[in-house]
């Protein structure tokens, strides 16, 4: 058996998490139904056209995503931290690898699949009650609407830096890594503007005719800022995944030994 690989003992790691985290997952479920519930029916009753809100159901899903998954993918390696949990989770028969992959599974390909048929089945739920209260509807949450599969891969870029964060950060895994995203943004930012400065004299001093500016904004955004765009959303996940491997090995090694 492979002693870095294993997708009999990652199974195992999967299955684990889930008969632990289960109950805690049906109360979250029940709380964010609730919640569309009570937001599905308000709006209809404060839009007495019924026509308000047709991507209701969309825009849920785009919230719940953001918000569930970003929390729960901070809190990915709760057991690594945690002074009462973390002997018995280093001493898991896993390698580090199997134990970041089942977390990282759970929080993107679980989530995502988990949040798509959970909002199939509140749509037509709460559209059901819609129909029978006041005889109309919104049209059903479509988890093909090409749209939905652009939110999720902003997700995933997303979610990555607060996986890092929840491997990397010993406590207050989603305000710390908030706060680094924050200020690494606020640096690359002043960094751009510099080195378009400095590059580009020409272009910034005429950087404040508002029409031209939005016109090469728009040609920039279109050719060359797509294709690094492309290359971050692939790119930055695959590092923050792997270097929150890293840290979960360096913890492993040092720790569970």
């Amino acid at each position: 058996m492979n002693d870095i690989l294993s997708l009999r003992r990652l199974c195992y790691l999967l299955r684990g998490d889930l008969i632990t985290g289960y109950r805690s997952l049906l109360i979250s479920s029940a709380g964010v139904a609730a919640v569309i519930l009570v937001v599905a029916m308000l709006t209809m009753i404060v839009h007495s056209d019924y026509t308000g809100f047709s991507s209701f159901h969309r825009a849920a899903f785009t919230i719940a995503l953001f918000t569930w998954g970003i929390v729960a993918s901070s809190h990915a390696f709760l057991s690594l931290h945690d002074k009462t949990r973390n002997e018995a989770y280093l001493l898991l028969p896993a390698s580090a690898l199997e134990k970041t992959l089942a977390r990282l599974l759970a929080v993107t390909v679980g989530m995502v699949a988990y949040l798509l048929i959970f909002s199939t089945v509140v749509s037509v739920i709460v559209e059901s009650l819609n129909v029978l209260l006041f005889g109309v509807r919104r049209p059903f949450f479509d988890p093909l609407d090409p749209m939905v599969w652009d939110y999720i891969s902003l997700y995933i870029v997303v979610q990555s830096l607060y996986f890092l964060g929840a491997a990397w950060f010993r406590r207050a895994h989603f305000i710390k890594t908030t706060l680094a995203i924050t200020v690494a943004f606020i640096a690359l930012t002043v960094l751009a503007l510099i080195a378009l400065r400095i590059a580009f004299a020409d272009l910034w001093s005429v950087a404040w005719d508002i029409p031209y500016a939005f016109e090469a904004l728009h040609d920039w955004l279109t050719g060359p800022a797509e294709k690094i765009l492309f290359a971050v959303k692939l790119l930055l996940p695959i590092a923050c995944w792997c270097i929150a491997w890293l840290r979960v090995s360096e913890a492993q090694t040092s720790d569970g030994v």
